[in-house]
């Protein structure tokens, strides 16, 4: 497995318990479609779908600008800059979380909030998709540092992989969390918010190590210039 795809993973384990606190009302909040654990079963994973969904086009769009600095030789420097906002991020806690959208941005994000309220209720699989679609839209610090993450991956599809597996890394806490409200406990929590600091640095060393191309397999590949030139030597 690619290295950025194996540490998104650990981003969204990393960050399960932000995401409980976060998402984890959300999903309470969802009635099941009918009793029994196979109802709640299927609707959870609807609405975990929806959320990776959402998750993968926000990953595409941020490949993309990562293809368009990548064009314009600015790949490494994007790769470097993301690796550094997520390391100072866990230095200076919450600065994620610091930025909040203004103007129209605000506006439609309290409309989201708004649309989102309204089809919590709702228990059709298209609204429990919907539902899980649109907490995905909602701001999120962890959701930013795993787009930065997408966009030193460098094309639209790659970085849409990247957020799935970063949303694949989430889902045992949340689908836990849904299905018992107690899987996931306390002690559990804590340990989480213990290691995430750690595994986020990880994956900020593993974009910032990427972006200088040391020519180390699978970590840091050399400059396709230089893998090109290598190969030519043989």
């Amino acid at each position: 497995m690619n290295a950025l795809l194996a540490g998104a993973v650990v981003l969204g384990v990393a960050g399960s318990a932000h995401c409980i606190g976060m998402c984890g009302p959300i999903a309470l909040a969802v009635p099941s479609p009918a009793s029994g654990w196979r109802a709640r079963l299927s609707s959870t994973l609807l609405l975990n779908l929806g959320r990776i969904t959402t998750y993968a086009l926000i990953g595409a769009a941020f490949g993309t600008f990562g293809r368009g600095a990548q064009l314009a030789g600015l790949q490494q420097w994007v790769s470097i800059l993301a690796g550094s906002v997520l390391l100072a991020s866990v230095i200076i806690p919450g600065l994620l979380e610091r930025w909040s959208p203004t103007g129209r941005l605000s506006l439609m994000v309290g409309r989201l909030r708004s649309v989102l309220g309204r089809n919590l209720k709702r228990t059709a699989p298209e609204a429990l998709f919907l539902t899980g679609a649109l907490n995905g839209l909602l701001p999120c610090g962890l959701v930013y540092g795993a787009a930065l993450g997408a966009t030193a991956m460098g094309t639209a599809n790659d970085g849409a992989l990247f957020m799935i597996f970063f949303g694949a890394g989430t889902w045992p806490a949340l689908i836990g969390l849904r299905m018992s409200g107690h899987l996931v406990g306390t002690r559990s929590r804590v340990l989480l918010r213990k290691v995430a600091p750690i595994l986020v640095s990880g994956m900020a060393v593993l974009l910032i190590l990427r972006g200088l191309e040391l020519g180390i397999p699978m970590l840091s590949p050399a400059p396709v210039a230089m893998q090109e030139s290598t190969i030519g030597c043989h």
